[in-house]
């Protein structure tokens, strides 16, 4: 059993259950490690959860030996209702409660048109429990989603809602192994995510799944920018960029109750601060602008910056955009982070850098 690799929920922080989100730049090299793991490994079918990020992951696995992944809505991640995409920060910040419950007592977690936690645990037993069956005697690789896995394993150890967390957290790509054997299933190890470097790891860039006592929020929630409120960081904004800061759509990033950082968006085709406006084969009408992004220098090197675009991104998938797009110089941090983000260069020209990236 097999954790999807990363994709948009993990990477930008935010509750992707049923919202069918991008495998990321990082969770291609997951894949890819993940295929190598199991290269000489015997597998006689692949089933796999019917959303994206886990399809492309159980290819994989599928592809070099010919088999078609078979897909289900049994392995899918929990329904999160009206959480789904909403910012980790902005659950952690609003609704402590709940935004605790659901790693650490889910039976508790409530949330309007959600699964609940013994409905996933249901559905999940079902399914897993059915393949088994159909593939007697077989080598099976199942790729699914997190908190669904947690749920099957806590309900195959017949733990109590408020002991799960004994379950351990898994990696993007993870794997876990279970023996089905006379109708019972056993676990022979979990959350081994050895086949992964370092640099591929999504836990290796995170900390909120580390012990409590290493725990930290790294998870930003978004606010209208307000001039009165946000004050000092606009100004702080001014003297570091010699602007201010100006787009159709702007937030201030918050952690917890820090500011940390400014965000603006142009929703038109028309380039931030200018008059002229690509050619629709330029992809003018279907791509929204990100104006600005900044962090204070003291959220720097947090990994928070990707944070900020995915705000972006969601705002503009809602609005039917099909591509982001950033104009700034070459060596500007922006330019990096966006690049690093999987952003491509379109062009270079007048001391500037076209970057986009198709959403």
């Amino acid at each position: 059993m097999i954790r999807h690799a990363e994709a948009e929920g993990n990477h930008y922080r935010r509750a992707h259950g049923h919202l069918d989100g991008m495998v990321t730049a990082r969770g291609r090299k997951q894949i890819a490690q993940l295929g190598e793991r199991f290269r000489d490994e015997r597998i006689d079918a692949v089933y796999s959860s019917d959303l994206a990020r886990a399809r492309e992951t159980a290819a994989a696995l599928s592809e070099p030996r010919g088999l078609t992944v078979i897909t289900t809505a049994g392995l899918r991640e929990v329904n999160m209702g009206a959480w789904e995409d909403r910012p980790w920060g902005e659950l952690e910040y609003m609704e402590p409660q709940m935004h605790a419950n659901f790693s650490s007592d889910p039976a508790g977690w409530i949330v309007s048109g959600s699964e609940t936690y013994a409905e996933v645990i249901a559905r999940m037993t079902g399914c897993i429990n059915e393949i088994a069956r159909r593939h007697d005697g077989g080598v099976i690789a199942i790729v699914t989603h997190g908190f669904a896995m947690r749920a099957f394993f806590c309900g195959l150890l017949e733990l109590q809602s408020h002991e799960s967390r004994k379950v351990l957290y898994c990696d993007n790509t993870a794997v876990a192994l279970l023996n089905y054997i006379d109708g019972s299933m056993t676990i022979e190890y979990q959350s081994d995510n050895s086949h992964l470097s370092t640099e591929s790891s999504t836990f290796a860039h995170q900390n909120w799944w580390r012990a409590e006592a290493a725990w930290r929020s790294e998870n930003l929630h978004f606010l209208r920018l307000d001039e009165t409120r946000d004050r000092e960081m606009i100004e702080l904004f001014n003297r570091e960029t010699g602007v201010g800061p100006d787009a159709e759509s702007e937030y201030s990033a918050y952690l917890m109750d820090d500011a940390a950082g400014m965000l603006g968006i142009n929703i038109s085709s028309r380039r931030p601060g200018r008059d002229l406006r690509l050619s629709e084969g330029e992809n003018g009408a279907r791509a929204g602008w990100l104006s600005y992004l900044y962090l204070k220098p003291e959220f720097r090197r947090m990994n928070l910056g990707v944070q900020l675009i995915g705000q972006a991104i969601s705002d503009l998938r809602k609005l039917g955009k099909e591509y982001i797009q950033l104009e700034a110089p070459p060596d500007s941090p922006a330019i990096k982070l966006c690049l690093k983000d999987g952003f491509e260069v379109v062009r270079e020209s007048d001391g500037l850098c076209l970057a986009r990236k198709r959403i």
